[in-house]
């Protein structure tokens, strides 16, 4: 049976609104975005089967990322806490169909990178107009205010202070749009916008989103305005957040004094680094040496770290009394994958790092060497990935079903401008 040509447009089209949809949808948190991707992957799957196109299955990177989804669930069958593992690893499989769906969607509908670029631009707006509203009078636009923490901006996340991780998660798939709709977008309200979007992350007080997203902007705004150029605009954006810090006791809290206080913290005899997740990262590299080849089995983390008591997590209890070993995750992507799948888990993620890093490496000597054949919405994509696996930092969860949807959205608009790339 032979699909209608209505019905696949009408299928693509289906499938091309939710992806559009997503910017937006993961404000409402990670159940509306998920959903989201569970059917713009089962129509991919069904589009492929009606047209006899199952062959892009057979991609480099749906191989690997098979490769990498086979070991998960071994993992899990092996792991003590079979029950609890076994489903996040099976389910797994929809975020390599999602980023294959993202490809085919760029590829096969027409006027999508102007649609979702659009979206993505009244997305951010309202974030910012929301966020600089409650920067300025301590609630957002729909009255809501955080008397716990004056020193955070959460936005229209409301409870959950993630404004500035979503900024920063989200910029490198916004810069990369913008570049891709270039003749239609205004460059000066761009960077404007990307101004605002950066001191809005600032000012949210996460200072892990900051981090990242300085190092990203620093990757890739030699290769959109040149080094001469991008030397002078750090050296103005530095002007401003010291300003900033010198005015605003809260900012100043933030950044200053509580990064001393958890970032070294002082004791009688010593002093510990990173206080607040020491903790977690011992427990992470104590349940990986109990189960260094596969791990302890994925989302384990949090029933594993119950069971961490040993000779120098002791000590360490005696040195910082509030410490904490458990959590869901050790906050950490690394730790998280050393402790729950293992060295070979790791290693899967690892050396693609690697490889990104070295792709990265040879666009920096292009740059010195003039040439003119860099594309830039390669190195948008290409730094935001980059950045997203960034090895040190904390970090949310790896297996975390909101995080995973950015990943792998970025993921399947990255196999998209290589294979332009690749064609032209």
């Amino acid at each position: 049976m032979i699909i209608k040509e209505n019905k696949y447009h009408n299928c693509l089209l289906f499938a091309s609104v939710m992806l559009i949809l997503i910017p937006p949808a993961l404000i409402s948190g990670p159940f509306l975005p998920d959903l989201f991707i569970v059917l713009i992957s089962l129509i991919f799957l069904l589009i492929l089967n009606k047209h006899n196109q199952l062959s892009i299955l057979k991609s480099h990177f749906f191989r690997l990322f098979i490769a990498f989804y086979i070991y998960l669930i071994l993992t899990s069958v092996l792991s003590d806490n079979f029950y609890d593992s076994i489903k996040p690893s099976l389910t797994y499989v929809r975020f390599g169909l999602f980023s294959l769906a993202v490809l085919f969607i760029l590829k096969n509908k027409k006027d999508f990178v102007r649609h979702f670029y659009l979206v993505m631009c009244l997305t951010l707006v309202i974030l910012i107009f929301d966020g600089y509203f409650q920067f300025i009078t301590g609630k957002n636009i729909f009255g809501f205010r955080d008397h716990l923490r004056p020193d955070r901006l959460s936005g229209l996340f409301f409870d959950e202070l993630i404004l500035g991780s979503y900024l920063g998660k989200i910029l490198p798939i916004f810069c990369t749009f913008y570049i891709l709709n270039k003749k239609y977008s205004n460059k000066y309200y761009i960077f404007i916008l990307i101004l605002l979007i950066y001191i809005l992350i600032f000012l949210s007080g996460e200072r892990s989103a900051f981090f990242t997203t300085t190092l990203y902007l620093i990757m890739i705004t030699p290769f959109l305005l040149g080094i001469k150029k991008t030397t002078i605009l750090f050296i103005f954006i530095g002007m401003i957040f010291t300003v900033l810090i010198s005015t605003n006791k809260n900012i100043k809290s933030r950044y200053v004094d509580q990064m001393l206080m958890h970032t070294f913290q002082q004791t009688k005899n010593s002093s510990t680094f990173m206080p607040d997740h020491i903790g977690l990262f011992a427990s992470a590299i104590d349940i990986f040496k109990k189960n260094i080849i596969v791990g302890g089995g994925v989302k384990t983390f949090r029933i594993n770290c119950k069971n961490t008591v040993n000779e120098k997590l002791t000590k360490l209890k005696v040195s910082i009394p509030n410490i904490v070993f458990c959590n869901t995750h050790p906050h950490n992507y690394y730790l998280q994958l050393l402790a729950e799948t293992g060295l070979v888990g790791f290693l899967f993620v690892f050396v693609i790092f690697i490889k990104l890093l070295f792709n990265y490496i040879k666009q920096i000597y292009n740059l010195i060497k003039n040439n003119k054949n860099i594309k830039s919405e390669y190195v948008t994509i290409l730094s935001g990935l980059i950045i997203y696996i960034w090895p040190l930092t904390t970090t949310g969860s790896f297996f975390n079903n909101w995080i995973c949807s950015v990943l792998f959205l970025q993921i399947g608009i990255y196999l998209y401008i290589i294979e332009n790339e690749t064609q032209n």
